[in-house]
């Protein structure tokens, strides 16, 4: 059987890579800043859904947010609401 090529195969995402977070008053992500970055401006939110799961096992609640940074480059960002911590993708 031959195998796909490597531009279709399916990869495993990286470990989330924890976040410091400016928030708004809603929780929303107004600034990002990386481990050993400088702050990053959110320009827009585009997306932001919630996922509730596991609870038979270890809980998870998370928040994510697909924003754009002011730089034009995208970001999936979430928070752990168990946790209290932001991460991304």
């Amino acid at each position: 059987m031959r195998r796909p090529p490597t531009s279709q195969r399916l990869r495993p995402l990286g470990a989330p890579s924890e976040l410091r977070v400016e928030t708004d008053q809603a929780g929303g992500p107004l600034r990002i800043r990386r481990p050993q970055g400088r702050a990053e401006v959110v320009a827009h939110i585009r997306e932001s859904w919630r996922i509730d799961d596991e609870w038979w096992r270890a809980p998870i609640s998370r928040l994510y947010y697909e924003v754009v940074l002011e730089n034009g480059r995208s970001l999936t960002l979430f928070h752990d609401r168990i946790a209290r911590r932001w991460f991304a993708h």
